[in-house]
């Protein structure tokens, strides 16, 4: 049966009104509270990248559906 081929485990970056950056993490399908702020996207993205490699790691490697 052919499924998306998304993962499970993703960050998102926002933008908020106030022109502050956050990151969303999705992690094996849970979404976890927005951190934040950044001054800059990339510095969200570099961070949520680092948690979710870290949730990865503790875990035993990258979940992929």
């Amino acid at each position: 049966m052919a499924q998306d081929k998304q993962p499970v485990s993703k960050v998102t970056v926002e933008k908020r009104i106030d022109g502050k950056y956050f990151f969303a993490l999705t992690f094996r399908g849970v979404t976890y509270p927005v951190k934040g702020p950044f001054a800059n996207p990339m510095q969200a993205a570099a961070a949520g990248q680092a948690t979710l490699k870290a949730l990865e790691a503790r875990a035993g490697g990258p979940s992929r559906a």
